[in-house]
């Protein structure tokens, strides 16, 4: 059995598999539970998405939820394992020590996920429901999904950093409609325009083949290569306009003279689908990552 065999042989919420294509599906399942968020939940996802952003064969990754029977993609925090205090882990932890479980997540998808991303939301999705896919980067929903943040009706902030990336991906204004509210929005309404891919099936049944579809055409027609430095210059930018230009120049001087580049115009010449080699785990220059993390880990208690 192989390390990657083992791990999905030990996974109890999360199911994954991945195609011929080089697309990876993760399926959330916990139907008892609603696909409720918990502790278990947090860790099988990073272990998961470890292994398939260190698996050659994987490009893109779908997210998407198991609970076909209640249309729910991911109801939330699993409120029955304890309420939003530090102690509902079963570790006391300080202010300074607490990390939010969900941003756990959400960070380790932006920071250390090179391979597309793409969250399936089959269903309705509150709190950690939802903001556990802002990091991911496509979203594609069914129209009838009911969206809701509703941090400020149990007393709590916004968490796993969607307050950082929701105004990024919609603007400050909306953003905070939907947060000082708390009210639940159906996926088709306009307050999330931009959120959610531009496609949105009628059908919830219809939004995994979708996904899948949209997951393939990527894996299968773009470079992988190109596809992270695209997401890289996005989420990580130049301080202006000229920093910017300097930083994607030398992208375009490394690229341009690259196996994918040149199979790119072959393939393009010949009116043919392209055959890209390069990979995110063997082909990045060394001057990648250009940006910096923050150190998110623990800091250590000192000893007197």
């Amino acid at each position: 059995m192989t390390e990657y065999e083992a791990l999905t042989s030990r996974l109890k919420e999360v199911k994954v598999k991945i195609d011929s294509d080089g697309v990876a599906l993760v399926t959330l399942d916990r139907p008892v539970g609603r696909n409720a968020w918990t502790l278990y939940t947090q860790d099988e996802l990073i272990k998961v998405y470890t292994a398939l952003e260190e698996d050659e064969r994987v490009k893109v990754i779908v997210y998407t939820g198991g609970d076909n029977k209640n249309n729910i993609f991911c109801a939330g925090a699993d409120l029955s394992m304890g309420d939003f205090s530090s102690e509902s882990s079963g570790t006391k932890l300080t202010e300074r020590e607490h990390r939010d479980g969900g941003g756990r997540f959400v960070t380790f998808v932006h920071n250390r996920v090179r391979k597309v991303t793409i969250a399936a939301i089959n269903g309705h999705a509150s709190g950690v429901g939802i903001t556990q896919t802002l990091s991911m980067d496509i979203r594609l929903a069914w129209r009838d999904a009911k969206i809701v943040f509703p941090f400020v009706r149990r007393g709590i902030v916004p968490e796993a950093t969607s307050s950082y990336l929701l105004p990024k991906l919609i603007g400050n204004s909306r953003a905070l409609q939907i947060f000082l509210t708390g009210n639940v929005f159906k996926a088709s309404d306009s307050i999330y325009n931009g959120l959610f891919f531009y496609e949105q099936p009628e059908k919830r049944e219809d939004v995994l083949p979708r996904a899948l579809a949209l997951a393939r055409e990527i894996a299968t027609q773009t470079s992988a290569v190109s596809c992270y430095f695209a997401k890289s210059l996005v989420w990580h930018p130049a301080d202006s306009i000229e920093g910017q230009h300097l930083l994607d120049s030398r992208a375009m001087f490394v690229l341009g003279d690259g196996k994918d580049s040149r199979e790119g115009v072959k393939s393009f010449m010949e009116k043919r689908a392209p055959k890209f080699a390069a990979t995110v785990n063997r082909d990045l220059p060394d001057w990648v990552p250009w940006w910096n993390h923050v150190d998110l880990s623990v800091p250590n208690k000192s000893k007197l």
